[in-house]
């Protein structure tokens, strides 16, 4: 049950300055109406200030004397609310379906997208190509060390010639 401001001040028993001065601060939590006012739910009223006082009409009537409680208008209640409860339970369960069966679909349209990208990846993208080997660098040391064993052996053949 919402209350407005001024309905929330008079059943706490406070003024409206400690009502607007707990929501400013974060201790009572308000909600915009459709209206555009500030309501207060009576829960989080409760929550804030604790039991409301009773008003002088509230004590005269819990003064009354009460019939005793009415059996069968019990039992109506009850069964409305297993009533009202089933039909919240099934509709849980269909919304559950639902998403379930929309999950199935984005996960069946993810894998297409997933398996289309690879094909399309194999289809246009050129194979890797390898680095062709550098034979030059491998040719000028193989010189090199032909022709440091030259100068080795006209140095054993020759040693007149060295010095």
């Amino acid at each position: 049950m919402m209350l407005g401001i001024n309905a929330a001040a008079h059943a706490a028993g406070v003024a409206r300055s400690t009502i607007q001065r707990a929501i400013k601060t974060g201790r009572l939590s308000a909600v915009s109406t459709p209206t555009g006012e500030r309501g207060i739910d009576l829960a989080e009223l409760l929550r804030v200030f604790g039991p409301l006082p009773q008003t002088r009409q509230e004590r005269a009537a819990a003064s009354l004397p009460t019939a005793a409680p009415d059996a069968t208008g019990e039992a109506t209640l009850i069964g409305v609310l297993q009533e009202q409860l089933q039909q919240a339970l099934e509709r849980e369960r269909q919304a559950t379906e639902r998403a379930q069966e929309r999950e199935s679909r984005l996960l069946a349209l993810l894998e297409i997208e997933q398996q289309t990208r690879r094909e399309l990846e194999m289809k246009w993208l050129p194979a890797p190509r390898t680095e062709p080997v550098r034979n030059s660098r491998v040719w000028i040391l193989l010189g090199a060390l032909l022709v440091a064993l030259a100068a080795l052996v006209v140095t054993w053949v020759h040693p007149e010639l060295v010095g």
